[in-house]
């Protein structure tokens, strides 16, 4: 009798807040594996709600620590501890037999002592260039930027699977090397049970919780307040337009460093009024229902060189709440929206641009309604969980039945 493979995942969000923060997969890929594969899990609790059916059918290696999303330290503090703990992992990995490790995320130098613990048979996500990010804010980090990413291009060489999450990130990584065999590109997938479109009742409901009215025209937005978001760009657009569009309230959802100084500039440009900054909400229904009751989502980022390489886990919700898209036109986001057809692009160093194509989306509630159909039905062919979950499984069954064969 053939041996059962074993696969594991890891994360250092832990296992539900990696299911929140994009591994909307997961669960599927969990489904898809069992019962001919042992699936088992190392990372941290979460403060998410515990997903009991899930955890039951899998092996958990819980770390001795706790990783809030919605703590900004946890963000430094909690990863220095999963660098700490990678050896550990890594060995017991190695120890318990387990022939794959899948990792959807890019720490720096992480794949490098990963592969120093447990050996090459690794899958990971590229989509964050975090030293080349920091170094862009803090110029000192350059001195290290070249190294770090020269030290995991050669270590990426040797990981027989690397997934992006759009072409761009693709063609950026063979330029680097990397052989263009091993690298697949999978969108961002989103669970259209959590991420949908609601009814009038909700919406309204929704807005009244949020001090909206039925008369305001409402741009949503979510995520970590980081500088790289560029939200003081568009709070200065949005003073500027603000006597042409009486009505106009941008959302703000999630927390962050930019949180304290986000509120002064509002206070500044006198458009307290227009800005409603939830802070992070409870629940990912309280998301959806937020995202889905507004009218424009929005998505911006200022344009560093690795904002390319995302689609953003903004964009996926706000397609799957049936939004129409005003998105900042950078290589990765533009392979998810078709100008003038599920949404309009705009240029993040041209202001007219941008206040021209709100303003035309403003001024038209069907163009609004047609360009958020077709982005609801662009999210459901291309970022269902389920042929994501098929589309991340397939080249790593395909490397291990390889392995098999080869022995």
């Amino acid at each position: 009798m053939t041996a059962k493979k074993k696969i594991a995942f890891i994360h250092r969000y832990g296992l539900e807040g990696w299911i929140c923060c994009g591994g909307h997969a997961v669960p599927a890929m969990v489904e898809q594996l069992l019962p001919e594969t042992e699936v088992y899990f190392f990372g941290p609790e979460t403060t998410e709600p515990a997903n009991d059916a899930l955890r039951s059918r899998l092996n958990l290696h819980l770390l001795p620590w706790t990783f809030d999303r919605a703590n900004p330290d946890h963000k430094w503090s909690r990863t220095l501890k999963f660098y700490l703990a990678l050896p550990a992992i890594g060995k017991k990995c190695r120890k318990l037999g387990i022939d794959f490790i899948y990792w959807e995320e890019t720490l720096p130098l992480g794949a490098g002592i990963l592969q120093r613990f447990y050996g090459s048979d690794i899958g990971i996500m590229v989509m964050d260039f975090f030293v080349r990010i920091y170094a862009e804010q803090h110029p000192w980090l350059n001195c290290f930027r070249d190294l770090v990413e020269k030290f995991d291009c050669k270590n990426w060489k040797k990981i027989p699977v690397v997934y992006t999450h759009v072409e761009y990130a693709k063609q950026f990584l063979i330029e680097r090397g990397l052989p263009s065999e091993n690298i697949h590109v999978v969108p961002n997938p989103c669970d259209h049970s959590k991420f949908h479109p609601v009814d009038e009742k909700v919406r309204r409901q929704t807005r009244k919780q949020l001090g909206l009215s039925d008369q305001d025209l409402v741009l949503s937005h979510h995520g970590i307040l980081h500088p790289n978001k560029g939200n003081d760009w568009i709070f200065e657009r949005i003073a500027e337009v603000k006597n042409e569009l009486p009505h106009l309230k941008f959302l703000l959802i999630g927390n962050g460093p930019e949180y304290s100084r986000l509120k002064k500039l509002a206070a500044k440009l006198g458009i307290e009024d227009r800005i409603i900054m939830t802070g992070w909400l409870p629940a990912e229904a309280d998301l959806n229902n937020a995202l889905a009751s507004s009218d424009i989502g929005l998505v911006m980022r200022i344009g560093q060189e690795t904002d390319h390489f995302h689609m953003t886990d903004t964009l996926n919700h706000e397609m799957a709440c049936g939004k129409p898209i005003l998105a900042v036109n950078l290589k990765g986001i533009a392979e998810f929206i078709d100008d003038r057809t599920n949404g309009y692009l705009f240029s993040g160093s041209e202001p007219e641009a941008f206040r021209s194509k709100l303003i035309a989306l403003a001024g038209s509630a069907e163009k609004r309604r047609q360009f958020g159909l077709n982005a609801l039905a662009f999210s459901k062919q291309t970022c269902n969980y389920q042929k994501c979950a098929e589309q991340t499984l397939a080249p790593i069954l395909g490397h291990l039945e390889e392995d098999a064969y080869r022995v």
